[in-house]
């Protein structure tokens, strides 16, 4: 059975074949193709904060980068 057919799962966010779906519990699994993660909404928080924390740096750090390269 599809997730979306299920009347206790919940989908929060769905994007081909990653979604992010809240169970009857309050678990939150976030399919990410073949892999699934289980998180309490305690742990999808911190995973959201970290992941924003890293997407910052990274962005930051590609930003210095580009601004260091030559100019042809």
């Amino acid at each position: 059975m599809d997730h979306q057919d299920h009347p206790s799962l919940h989908t929060l966010a769905d994007a081909s074949d990653w979604a992010v779906i809240r169970c009857e519990h309050g678990c939150l699994h976030l399919r990410l193709g073949p892999l699934t993660l289980t998180l309490s909404p305690a742990e999808f928080e911190r995973l959201v904060t970290m992941l924003g924390e890293a997407y910052v740096r990274l962005s930051v750090r590609d930003a210095v980068e580009q601004s260091q390269k030559p100019i042809h």
